[in-house]
């Protein structure tokens, strides 16, 4: 079977988080942002290989930070561009030999300001893309909670409706599909001048299908400080160890239950 790349987007330096860095380096639960996203691809199973795009003037640290990590997955870090699409056309250009050749046949874009997604995340993404057979590819999405009400505002501003519980949806990253069909969308996009919202939508200029896969909301987007105390504190449950009394409680129903 054909690789699987996945290629984490690490340029973007996220002004409205006011940290006076790049909040890939910010900390969770003590360890860079960057290298949560780095940990879910490298034990995601469907995944062979990793590359990272970092802004120009941080290659080096990324490259820094992910050797002392001792990944086995990644496979480089080249420097982005500007805008996103930029950033996605380089590392697009760093993989098109192997896209090419066959190689690699699922490609993955992810932006590493969506820390918190999941090995298991991962392979239902990767399952999905594949079961389109060479002809487009599945996003991640959480679905707009019953808390929130979204309208459509027409151009003078009145209401034209209310979207009930279920009908929306918050679109996420991982995003995976074919490689040769994305290296066509890109190609295409560059040459008609086109910039779109995510891969998605650059692929979807093909008329190729994009399948939808469920996800979670705690696969945020780091944007403003409130989203990086809202992930500190999902990263500190995930890493802190099970309570031991709570283990032995269980233990003890466990045993009085096998007694019954």
């Amino acid at each position: 079977m054909a690789r699987v790349a996945a290629v984490i987007l690490c340029a973007g330096q996220g002004t409205r988080m006011g940290a006076g860095e790049n909040k890939v380096f910010l900390p969770l639960a003590g360890k860079p942002a960057l290298l949560w996203s780095v940990a879910a691809f490298e034990r995601a199973a469907a995944v062979d290989d990793i590359l990272l795009v970092a802004h120009p003037d941080e290659v080096e640290r990324v490259r820094a930070l992910v050797a002392g990590a001792e990944s086995r997955k990644v496979i480089g870090v080249v420097a982005g561009g500007v805008p996103r699409e930029g950033s996605e056309r380089l590392a697009l250009a760093a993989l098109r030999a192997r896209i090419e050749s066959g190689e690699i046949g699922l490609v993955m874009m992810h932006d590493a300001a969506r820390p918190l997604v999941t090995p298991e995340e991962i392979e239902r993404l990767a399952r999905a893309a594949r079961t389109l057979g060479g002809w487009g590819g599945a996003l991640l999405v959480a679905p707009v909670g019953p808390d929130s009400e979204i309208g459509q505002v027409e151009p003078d501003g009145a209401l034209a409706r209310l979207f009930a519980y279920g009908e929306l949806a918050r679109a996420q990253t991982p995003q995976a599909f074919d490689a040769r069909l994305l290296l066509a969308a890109y190609d295409r996009a560059e040459a008609d001048g086109f910039d779109g919202t995510d891969t998605a939508s650059t692929v979807e200029r093909l008329g190729a299908p994009v399948r939808i896969v469920s996800g979670s909301e705690d696969n945020l987007k780091l944007t403003t400080p409130d989203d990086l105390l809202r992930a500190e504190v999902i990263a500190r449950v995930r890493t802190s160890p099970p309570d031991p009394l709570s283990s032995a409680e269980g233990a003890i129903v466990k045993q009085e239950g096998a007694r019954e």
